[in-house]
């Protein structure tokens, strides 16, 4: 059941630290992924202060509500990273730093790639919001998508959205960009058409945080602490980098034309003004 287990600390006597993370169904290979790489480098910053941890993969896959569930119990798993929502926020323990520096707030599409001229004909968000969507319909962004204007198809889950797509239900399926990538590679041998979008990206402010559940303020404060000591020494920014500087050029994040939606959902404690959390490309060109 345990598909990883770590042990920082040596020699304490004092009881372990569990924490069980939920598997990442979106990525080709959870385990070498950004989010395992931080989430064991913050808890191993965390040891001299708080002593040993056991750090666990969940080997269920979860739609959210089923996961927001078991969360609150805090049994099955007490660890996730999700993009935000009120709901999430208030039933769970936030931990307030975007734990990929925000680069899922940007959004490019999967799309027929016939269609691509369709596409790169689009100047501004109303056109956009013309052209039908696809987002799933437990996820927290799709709401913030209808709020603003947007024409939305739903489905059930990821493989059910890239179904409709090849069906042509829909015109285009926003994701963050690691899921696009991997999405497009994993799905095109059925779909052999289907293409990442070229021309634009979507920026809707949805961070995504840690979340501690089961009501375990020690996992929560111990991890938040973890963070706080990479992002001062600067191995936050090395392990995003490292993960994520390949991805960004190859989706061309920086050459794309940026639509911002507003995001009337996103709670108040929303650390906007720190500009140390968040990555913006137009930094980095």
């Amino acid at each position: 059941m345990c598909l990883l287990a770590l042990l920082g600390g040596q020699g304490s006597a004092c009881a372990a630290d569990v924490y069980i993370i939920d598997t990442n169904s979106s990525k080709s290979s959870y385990n070498d992924s950004h989010i395992l790489h931080l989430v064991t480098a913050a808890l191993d910053a965390s040891s001299g202060k708080y002593g040993p941890y056991e750090f666990r993969v969940a080997p269920l896959r979860m739609e959210r509500d089923r996961l927001l569930q078991e969360m609150l119990k805090g049994e099955l798993v007490n660890l996730s990273g999700q993009v935000t929502s009120q709901e999430w926020e208030q039933k769970l323990i936030p931990i307030r730093i975007p734990i990929d520096k925000g680069i899922s707030c940007y959004r490019i599409a999967l799309i027929d790639g016939r269609q691509q001229d369709l596409f790169s004909a689009v100047r501004t968000l109303d056109q956009l919001r013309s052209l039908s969507l696809g987002a799933g319909r437990q996820w927290s962004l799709t709401a913030t998508y209808k709020q603003a204007g947007f024409h939305v198809v739903e489905g059930a889950n990821t493989a059910g959205l890239h179904s409709m797509l090849a069906a042509g239900r829909f015109q285009y399926f926003p994701r963050a960009i690691d899921e696009a990538i991997y999405e497009q590679a994993a799905y095109a041998p059925n779909f052999p058409t289907l293409s990442v979008e070229r021309s634009f990206a979507l920026y809707v402010p949805s961070p995504r945080y840690f979340f501690i559940g089961g009501g375990q303020r020690r996992l929560a404060q111990r991890l938040e602490y973890g963070l706080q000591q990479l992002l001062a020494d600067g191995r936050f920014d090395h392990i995003f980098h490292e993960f994520y500087d390949g991805l960004i050029e190859q989706a061309g994040l920086r050459r794309r034309r940026i639509f911002r939606v507003e995001n009337p959902a996103l709670p108040s404690q929303t650390p906007l003004s720190n500009r140390g959390y968040w990555y913006d490309p137009r930094e980095h060109r």
